[in-house]
């Protein structure tokens, strides 16, 4: 695979915070972003997430550019949010997210997200012990990591319509199942409008594209933390017990 037929500008988007900070958010390969407390920090960050994203593209089958091949990070826009972006909210609306959202990449961001949940529900599943209270990040758990993942992307899907979280099983795999649901249900049956629209709901301004991109988003940094978390248990309990890890 030549790098030829392959993107290899990124662009970036920079949202700078009322904290000061700065998340860089991908707009040519929404789910990726990095933080930090000025623009060479989160661009910097960002570029580690980007080769962690390029990876994950690559085993899903997608083309990426090859490992040689160099890219151009460019910072399309910059704008400011009255986000604490260094606490890792974000609330920033780019002029790209006003583009109307095409079915073609609904269903794209979709499988995205799909293959991101399969491969930690993978690790969830692999034993019949697994243990979701092990820490994710110094101070919560993986089941306070899911449990986040499955509330923000519900209220996120609400932004376009979508009913409130209520009524859910307090299982935490359970309601991650049925926030899985709902972002395939939602997302790939929006009509040309609804792809199309600019809406403001509760002083922050949201389309179609950027809750596309938020959802890649929730789902590539919780997603991955959990499963970060996930990992070091299983590695952890190998070591002390060699005979109890491996697949069941």
């Amino acid at each position: 695979m030549s790098g030829s037929d392959v993107m290899t500008r990124i662009a970036v988007g920079l949202e700078q915070g009322r904290d000061g900070g700065l998340m860089a958010h991908a707009l040519t390969l929404p789910g990726c972003a990095g933080v930090g407390a000025t623009p060479e920090a989160a661009l910097a960050a960002f570029e580690r997430s980007l080769m962690g994203w390029l990876r994950f593209l690559a085993a899903a089958g997608e083309r990426v550019p090859p490992a040689d091949a160099e890219l151009e990070v460019a910072v399309d826009e910059w704008v400011e949010s009255d986000a604490a972006v260094l606490s890792g909210e974000t609330a920033v609306l780019f002029a790209d997210d006003l583009r109307p959202l095409a079915q073609d990449e609904a269903e794209e961001g979709v499988r995205r997200i799909g293959d991101l949940r399969g491969r930690m529900l993978a690790r969830v599943r692999r034993r019949r012990d697994v243990n979701l209270d092990v820490p994710a990040a110094p101070g919560v758990t993986v089941r306070q990591v899911l449990e986040e993942l499955a509330r923000a992307q519900w209220w996120t899907l609400s932004r376009l319509g979508a009913s409130p979280m209520a009524g859910v099983t307090d299982h935490t795999l359970a309601r991650l199942d049925t926030a899985a649901a709902l972002v395939v249900d939602r997302m790939t049956s929006l009509t040309d409008d609804q792809r199309s629209l600019r809406l403001e709901l509760d002083g922050e301004a949201w389309t179609a594209r950027k809750v596309l991109r938020r959802l890649l988003w929730l789902e590539w940094t919780l997603g991955g933390m959990a499963l970060t978390g996930l990992i070091a248990a299983e590695q952890a309990a190998e070591t002390a017990d060699p005979g109890h890890g491996g697949d069941t």
